[in-house]
């Protein structure tokens, strides 16, 4: 499904002000996005979506791969659209009456978006993560074993206990909570339930993981455990994260992906976008020129 060459790349024309710039101050001439959009094994591939709410086009023509067993993060400004391609990737923007999404959006180069694609068995094969951790009012036994009853994923109580204690083992909460599977699951804390949060994604065996700013509500220390489980989850699943912490990206992620005003401005490895990016507007953001 990939094509031998993509788009050919260019500068953007841009009109920088004395005063100090905002996204409003740079008249932009949209090209092509520069980098590596495309990429080897490509769990999902998407070409010229458009995502629009009512009038308001919110993503303008983004063409981008994500690798299998990668993690690849979203950066841009607030409201540049990161969020709502995220959001398309598991078909969450059907839930939004007034939102339309155009283009080609396949996994596993099966396009999502088909009538007899069912949204439920596709978010159980592409789980997200939320900003709020939101564990469900139950114990913390059930939030996780919620999913695995529901999509009838164990066949009695013995298996069910095990795919919950190895799903809160690999959000790395089990040795935290092993004590006390039936307490109230909103009774933890913050990094804890987002963690459970997890474990309930986990718990129902998806192919991928979105997350959509999963630690900007969390302490540093927090902070660490989720960037440090991101860090081991993809030996076993493709994640997509959104994050407005650069430092986080630089951290956690291998390939990135800048976002500006609804378009996909540059993609490329972790390392030559935070050292060496290419696009004019990708180097304004990282340091901190607007965003």
């Amino acid at each position: 499904m990939n094509e031998a060459v993509f788009n050919k790349l260019a500068e953007p024309t841009m009109k920088i002000k004395s005063t100090p710039e905002t996204e409003d101050s740079l008249n932009i001439k949209y090209t092509a996005t520069v980098g590596q959009p495309q990429c080897e094994n490509a769990k999902f591939i998407t070409r010229n979506v458009n995502v629009f709410y009512a009038d308001n086009q919110a993503i303008h023509d983004v063409s981008l791969d994500i690798g299998a067993h990668e993690v690849i993060a979203l950066i841009g400004p607030s409201g540049c659209g990161k969020s709502t391609y995220l959001r398309c990737l598991n078909r969450m923007n059907d839930t939004i009456d007034i939102c339309k999404v155009e283009g080609q959006i396949l996994l596993d180069n099966e396009n999502i978006y088909t009538k007899k694609q069912d949204p439920v068995l596709l978010r159980a094969r592409v789980g997200m993560v939320f900003q709020k951790p939101n564990p469900f009012p139950k114990s913390i036994y059930d939030n996780v074993a919620y999913g695995p009853r529901i999509h009838g994923l164990t066949k009695n109580k013995s298996e069910l206990d095990d795919l919950v204690e190895e799903s809160l083992i690999k959000a790395g909460l089990f040795q935290e909570v092993k004590d006390r599977l039936q307490a109230p699951g909103t009774g933890l804390s913050g990094g804890q339930q987002q963690r459970l949060c997890i474990a309930r994604t986990i718990a129902i065996q998806p192919e991928v993981i979105l997350m959509d700013e999963p630690a900007s509500a969390l302490d540093p220390i927090a902070t660490a455990k989720i960037e440090e489980l991101i860090n081991e989850l993809k030996e076993n699943f493709t994640i997509v994260i959104v994050t407005h912490s650069m430092q986080q990206a630089a951290r956690v992620s291998q390939r990135t992906a800048y976002f500006h005003m609804g378009r996909l401005i540059e993609v490329g490895d972790t390392d030559q976008i935070f050292t060496n990016p290419s696009h004019d507007l990708t180097e304004k953001y990282i340091t901190g020129r607007f965003g």
